[in-house]
């Protein structure tokens, strides 16, 4: 059982393994066709199999690639900036696309705290958190590009580079959002991304970083049941 405490993220925090990600057996034709977004949600939980492939098609492994370390959705300059946090009932957990695990922040049930005009929508199970970490822009390629700008001597070249370098982490994170919206299309669950959020609060819910800055959240349900529904 996890200890009721506060654990940051760079300690060695519990972890939680999710099984393997299901084999998605609609096309993408269909998952395209049935994409919506969703304003109501089921307080059910959502399956650890059916999470299990959500955060797999939002940042997961595909096993290919040089070092074996190929994700399911890209980022500029190969950055992974993108950090998902998901928080449910029962805490808030870092997902750990390398290991696939969940990694354990703390327990406390901050769902609330990352909706500001869409009562109805706190009830949904989980809430994925997009949240863009600057210290993973620091890096070899970023020192490459910037030298190839400094290279060309061009004022506009670099004024445009570093718009380039503003916008690219909303792009990653859009893909995945992209990504977790088909993948809840074939699976059969209820998905809404949305802004509406306080930064301030979304931060001190999720224990963040001064580097880190929260995006986007994306709230996930089951389709609520009906009374016919209830009937069979």
């Amino acid at each position: 059982m996890l200890k009721k405490k506060n654990i940051s993220a760079d300690s060695a925090a519990p972890e939680r393994t999710l099984p393997a990600p299901l084999q998605l057996e609609a096309s993408l034709t269909d998952a395209f066709m049935k994409r919506r977004t969703s304003y109501d949600f089921s307080d059910e939980p959502i399956s650890d199999e059916h999470l299990a492939s959500i955060l797999w098609a939002a940042d997961g492994l595909t096993g290919k690639g040089k070092k074996d370390d190929q994700r399911t959705t890209p980022t500029t300059l190969n950055w992974k900036e993108i950090d998902i946090y998901v928080v449910k009932a029962n805490g808030v957990w870092l997902w750990n696309p390398v290991r696939s695990v969940l990694s354990f922040v703390h327990d406390k049930d901050r769902r609330k705290d990352l909706c500001l005009l869409q009562p109805l929508v706190r009830q949904a199970p989980v809430h994925l958190v997009y949240v863009y970490d600057e210290k993973k822009t620091q890096g070899f390629m970023t020192d490459l590009a910037k030298s190839i700008v400094r290279y060309t001597k061009s004022e506009r070249i670099a004024t445009l580079s570093d718009e380039v370098m503003r916008r690219a982490p909303l792009l990653d994170a859009g893909a995945k959002v992209m990504a977790v919206h088909l993948a809840c299309a074939a699976l059969g669950i209820n998905c809404m991304a949305r802004q509406t959020f306080e930064s301030a609060k979304v931060r001190k819910a999720l224990l963040l970083k001064d580097s880190q800055t929260p995006l986007c959240v994306q709230t996930l349900g089951y389709k609520p049941r009906g009374l016919l529904d209830l009937a069979f």
